[in-house]
C-alpha cells in the first residue's frame, strides 16, 4: 500500500497556501478604496468639468456648427456645408493674413521663450538686489494684454516716443522714425510688445524649474572642467525639458490667437501689415457682420493652434528624457 502522503507542514516549513486567501482579501479591499478615491474625485471634479463643458465645449460646438451655415442676422440660416471653408482659402485676404499669423507666432514664440530663458538665468544667480529683480518680473506678466500694447504705443510713438530718443541717444538713427507707420516697423512692434509682457511668465516657468536642479550636478560638472556652455548644454536644457515644452505650447497658442496687443497698437494695420487671423476673424464677424464665415477663421485658427501645440509637444516631450540628460 502506497505511503500517504503527508499533509501536515513540516517543522521549519511556511506553508505557501495559506495566506493566499487574505492576500486576495487585501487585494480586493485596496481595489474597492482605489475605486472609491476616483468616485470621490470625479465627484469633486464635476462641478468645475460642467462649467469648463459649459464655457468651452459649448461653444466651440456652436462655433463648428455656424461654420457649415449661412447665417443671417434675420433669422433666416440655412446649411451650406463646407462653402464657406471653401470660399475663405479662395480668399487672398485670408491667405495673407494666414502666413502673417504663422510669422508672427514663430517670432512672438522665439523671442519670448528667448527672453523669459535668459532672464530666468539671470535671477537664479546670486547678487545684490535679487529678491527686487524677481519681484519686479512680475510686473509685465501683471500687466493686460491691452495694456501692454497702450504702452508700446506710447513706447514706439513717432513723436514722442521713448524709443525714438534712445535709438537717437545711442546714435542709431538720425532722426525720429514713425515706427507704427510702415509695415515691417509695425510688425516688429507688435511682436515685440507681445513677447515683452510673454517673456515674463516664461522666466517664472524656466525660474522655478531652475530651482529644482541639485546645486551638486553644475558643481560637481564644473569641477571636472564643464565649460559653461557644456553645464547649460548637458544639464540645464535636459532638466528643464519638461518645463520647455509647456512655455513652448503656452507660447504658440498666445502668438495664433494674439488680438489685443496688435488692435491696441494698429487695428491690423498700417493698411494689411498686422493684419494677423485673429483681426481678420474679428472683421468678419463684427465689421461685415458675416457669422458663417467668421466661425469658418475660428475653426481654422484653432485647429492650427492645436495641431502645432501638440507637435511640439511630440517633438519635445519624451519620457526618461531628462533623467537620462542628468544621469
Amino acid at each position: 500500500m502506497p505511503p500517504q502522503a503527508d499533509t501536515a507542514a513540516a517543522p521549519g516549513r511556511h506553508p505557501q497556501a495559506s495566506p493566499t486567501r487574505p492576500a486576495r482579501s487585501r487585494a480586493r479591499k485596496r481595489s474597492r478604496r482605489a475605486a472609491a478615491d476616483r468616485r470621490f474625485g470625479l465627484y469633486l471634479a464635476l462641478p468645475a468639468l460642467v462649467v469648463v463643458l459649459g464655457l468651452i465645449a459649448w461653444p466651440a460646438i456652436q462655433t463648428l456648427v455656424y461654420s457649415l451655415q449661412r447665417v443671417a442676422l434675420n433669422g433666416d440660416t440655412r446649411w451650406v456645408g463646407f462653402r464657406n471653408f471653401e470660399l475663405l482659402f479662395r480668399n487672398p485676404d485670408f491667405i495673407h493674413s494666414l502666413w502673417l499669423t504663422a510669422v508672427y507666432a514663430i517670432a512672438f514664440l522665439v523671442v519670448s521663450t528667448a527672453l523669459g530663458l535668459a532672464f530666468a538665468l539671470l535671477l537664479n544667480e546670486r547678487f545684490r538686489g535679487r529678491f527686487l529683480a524677481r519681484t519686479l518680473l512680475i510686473v509685465p506678466w501683471a500687466c493686460p494684454w491691452v495694456i501692454a500694447g497702450i504702452i508700446w504705443k506710447w513706447f514706439a510713438d513717432g513723436d514722442v516716443g521713448a524709443l525714438n530718443g534712445a535709438l537717437y541717444q545711442l546714435g542709431v538713427i538720425d532722426e525720429y522714425k514713425s515706427w507704427l507707420s510702415s509695415d515691417t516697423g509695425a510688425l516688429i512692434i507688435s511682436v515685440l510688445a507681445a513677447a515683452w509682457r510673454q517673456a515674463s511668465f516664461a522666466a517664472l516657468l524656466f525660474l522655478a524649474g531652475l530651482q529644482t536642479i541639485p546645486h551638486e550636478l553644475p558643481e560637481a560638472a564644473k569641477v571636472d572642467g564643464a565649460t559653461a556652455w557644456q553645464r547649460f548644454r548637458l544639464i540645464t536644457l535636459p532638466w528643464l525639458k519638461p518645463v520647455i515644452v509647456v512655455v513652448i505650447v503656452i507660447n504658440v497658442i498666445f502668438g495664433f490667437m494674439q488680438f489685443d496687443v496688435i488692435w491696441a497698437l494698429t487695428q491690423g494695420g498700417p493698411g494689411d501689415a498686422t493684419q494677423v487671423l485673429s483681426i481678420f476673424l474679428y472683421q468678419q464677424l463684427f465689421v461685415y457682420t458675416n457669422v458663417g464665415m467668421g466661425s469658418a477663421v475660428a475653426v481654422v485658427l484653432g485647429v492650427v493652434a492645436l495641431l502645432i501645440g501638440l507637435l511640439f509637444v511630440k517633438l519635445l516631450y519624451r519620457s526618461g528624457d531628462v533623467t537620462e540628460g542628468v544621469s
